[in-house]
């Protein structure tokens, strides 16, 4: 009986003695397996950031390709913008998130544009008439200088400009290759997500996408229903910027200038069905000593008289035209120009050269309303960034 009691304590604690270790042999498991999953996910965040860091600094790393031709530039450098494409991109995508803080909203609350101008735009898209459009267009478009070619004097206010140039300022300095933004414009920024080199970050292609929607597209269909006449016409957009400066003189007949500064710009045509020019320099009493300038008036070549006329091209001012219109930018003969410009074209870069029929134009209804599809692409760009 003894050595039965003896046999029974000496198995009860060989089991919890088993109990004990396979217990602790399970916390230590669980232990070493928590430990495990917190390592995987620092070094996942340490890598992740090392990552995102590494495009910005690598980004930074690359020498940008020196720009030359002032005539059919469009393709030039264009193996290094291909091959770079994707790590420019996560690039501004970083660059982006660490800006978000220290730059200000471009929208209708941070008055971007002119007060006024916003006001009859909402009520035109709020009640569209044909009243309300007639009465918005002789308030601020004029056609009375150039047949075709309507100017705003006061397109964007000062504060708009201010907090705009504050954005491309930063842009330009955040050391990241830029592409020229077209084919004879040498100095400037292409503000685009779907062009290789081109600057693209949230608050900049929400105000582009907000820009275009809201106010260009609409005012485009307004001005020219007979180029306009269906929602595939103007369905996407190009937007850049460019600066002109007075310094060396040119050799326009030298396809491949050297020169550091562009002072003007040959007579062409745009690759849109219709353009417009904003001019974002401040107002002489809001500019700085650099910022004001003289001279680069705009020039357009009369269709119907052959005759070349010019616009003094003021601060804040917007002028749109078609895009085939014959223009030219005249030599700038005292300190910088800075220009906005927004090409509005169809699907594959499809260009409406020929007129619609009356019965065929789009309604002062369909002319305000917003395309769904350029809403979705807009939030599309946004939720990119956010992934």
């Amino acid at each position: 009986t003894i050595d039965h009691e003896v046999q029974s304590i000496h198995s009860d604690k060989t089991s919890n003695t088993s109990k004990i270790i396979n217990t602790t042999t399970y916390n230590c498991t669980s232990m070493m397996t928590v430990a495990s999953i917190l390592i995987s996910i620092v070094l996942v965040t340490i890598i992740t950031k090392s990552c995102s860091s590494s495009a910005l600094s690598r980004a930074r790393s690359l020498e940008t390709p020196q720009v030359k031709a002032i005539e059919g530039g469009e393709t030039e450098h264009l193996d290094f913008w291909q091959n770079h494409e994707d790590l420019l991109q996560q690039a501004w995508k970083e660059w982006g998130k660490e800006q978000q803080e220290n730059l200000p909203g471009l929208d209708d609350d941070t008055i971007v544009m002119d007060p006024n101008i916003v006001q009859r735009t909402h009520q035109l898209r709020d009640n569209p008439s044909m009243l309300l459009e007639s009465a918005f267009q002789r308030e601020f478009w004029s056609d009375e200088q150039i047949p075709n070619v309507y100017s705003c004097p006061s397109f964007l206010s000062p504060t708009g400009i201010r907090r705009l140039r504050q954005h491309l300022t930063a842009s330009s300095q955040a050391k990241i290759p830029t592409r020229r933004p077209n084919g004879m414009n040498r100095y400037g920024l292409v503000l685009d997500d779907e062009t290789q080199g081109g600057v693209s970050y949230p608050e900049m292609d929400n105000f582009r996408h907000w820009l275009v929607t809201d106010y260009v597209r609409p005012m485009a269909r307004m001005l020219f229903p007979e180029w306009i006449g269906s929602h595939d016409d103007d369905e996407n957009h190009y937007a850049f910027t460019i600066h002109y400066k007075k310094g060396e003189e040119q050799n326009n007949n030298n396809k491949n200038n050297t020169t550091k500064t562009d002072v003007q710009l040959k007579e062409h045509t745009d690759a849109s069905v219709v353009t417009i020019n904003i001019n974002i320099n401040l107002p002489q009493e809001d500019a700085d000593e650099e910022d004001y300038y003289e001279g680069s008036d705009l020039l357009f070549f009369n269709e119907d008289s052959g005759e070349r006329h010019s616009i003094k091209f003021e601060p804040g001012m917007a002028v749109i035209h078609r895009g085939l219109h014959r223009h030219q930018a005249l030599p700038i003969q005292k300190g910088e120009r800075h220009q906005l410009i927004i090409w509005l074209f169809g699907r594959d870069g499809y260009v409406r050269i020929l007129p619609y029929d009356k019965e065929e134009q789009l309604t002062v209804t369909e002319r305000w309303s917003k395309d769904e599809r350029e809403t979705r692409r807009a939030q599309a760009s946004t939720s990119l960034f956010e992934l």
